[in-house]
């Protein structure tokens, strides 16, 4: 079985494609997880803020 050149190019262009896809997927989720991370982070810090008073700045955080 031969494969024209034409159709090399629209496997080519196949591949190209579903591999810009994948690229895709894993960028966003990889945002969505860094996003994740970050606002998790954000939820422990003020927990902490809040449970030390640390607006007065008196207190130490012995859990760290």
């Amino acid at each position: 079985m031969n494969v024209s050149s034409i159709q090399r190019y629209q496997i080519q262009q196949y591949n190209l494609e579903q591999r810009n896809l994948q690229e895709k997927r894993e960028e966003d989720y990889r945002k969505l997880t860094e996003r994740k991370n970050f606002e998790q982070m954000v939820a422990e810090r003020v927990a902490r803020n809040l449970r030390l008073d640390l607006d007065k700045g008196k207190n130490i955080d012995l859990e760290c």
